[in-house]
């Protein structure tokens, strides 16, 4: 008779474990891909994003950390987190169909697209060659420097783009000044950052004024299909939300975005779009709340 009483202490003691770790506030972790350099600042505004959402969910979740990895490609990111290695759990990158398959999103643009609105880098002798631009025949004549593995490569040859690749982040610069290639394609919200970095150094390079290539390329928040993976991504997003309906989201897009887009005019420039056939039926084009338009944007 003794039996259902040593079960139930038992049972209790594992109760009151498990409350003592939860209370003990084990942080959650979040391993990023480190920047490529220190003139690297393209994901200052995407962790910030992450930070906040983490912040936003601290009450129910506890504490967290954000710690950054060894420098990896983002072909060793996705290995990472496939394999569940420990050594990433978060990753930014675009949406690919071997990733919707093998990894979890959080299926919101985490820079409402803007990212899709690309720009030029160019030699500033070759400035005149882009302002008789009027088609994407036009624009098709010329070729585009990208980083090997980059989604971008497959969605400008898709779209019958010549494409140039270079092995390192930092050595496009360099092939973009020895006229490797005709155009550095650039994000808007890259772009400015990276040429006030490197303009001394590269007193050849410009940004080209008139012409905007866009196509939907969704960056999401990705993590590994694992329980750790579940949790990590649960909690994120119902952070991200959190900002999204509260009006965070929006504050930190403009602190970090709207000066860009004021000056790249990107609402004047010559809107040139083409297609990204890499996308998948859940990207979720329906939320106008998720996605940029310069034509909208206030």
């Amino acid at each position: 008779m003794r039996r259902p009483t040593v079960l139930l202490t038992t049972v209790a003691c594992l109760a009151l474990f498990a409350a003592s770790r939860l209370f003990a506030g084990e942080a959650m972790t979040y391993v990023y891909n480190a920047p490529e350099s220190v003139h690297d600042t393209r994901y200052l505004y995407h962790w910030e994003i992450l930070r906040t959402a983490l912040e936003k969910t601290k009450d129910k979740y506890g504490p967290y950390r954000m710690v950054a990895s060894e420098l990896m490609t983002e072909r060793r990111q996705a290995f990472e987190l496939k394999h569940a290695t420990g050594k990433l759990t978060v990753m930014y990158l675009s949406t690919v169909p071997d990733f919707e398959t093998n990894l979890i999103p959080i299926r919101i643009p985490v820079d409402k697209n803007l990212g899709g609105y690309c720009v030029f880098l160019i030699r500033k002798e070759n400035a005149p060659k882009f302002r008789g631009v009027q088609t994407l025949d036009d624009l098709r004549k010329f070729s585009y420097g990208l980083g090997l593995g980059w989604i971008d490569v497959d969605v400008l040859k898709s779209n019958n783009f010549m494409v140039v690749t270079g092995s390192s982040y930092e050595g496009l610069f360099e092939m973009t000044s020895a006229g490797r290639f005709d155009v550095f394609l650039r994000a808007a919200v890259e772009v400015l950052d990276e040429y006030q970095e490197r303009k001394d150094r590269f007193a050849d390079l410009a940004i080209e004024e008139t012409i905007c290539l866009y196509y939907p390329l969704p960056m999401y928040f990705w993590f590994s299909k694992t329980e750790q993976g579940r949790a990590l991504q649960k909690r994120a997003e119902e952070g991200m939300w959190m900002m999204i309906k509260d009006g965070t989201y929006d504050k930190i897009f403009n602190t970090y975005q709207r000066w860009k887009i004021e000056r790249l005019r990107l609402k004047e420039r010559k809107l040139f779009k083409i297609e990204n056939p890499f996308l998948g039926p859940e990207t979720p084009f329906e939320d106008k709340r998720l996605w940029f338009d310069p034509q909208t944007y206030k």
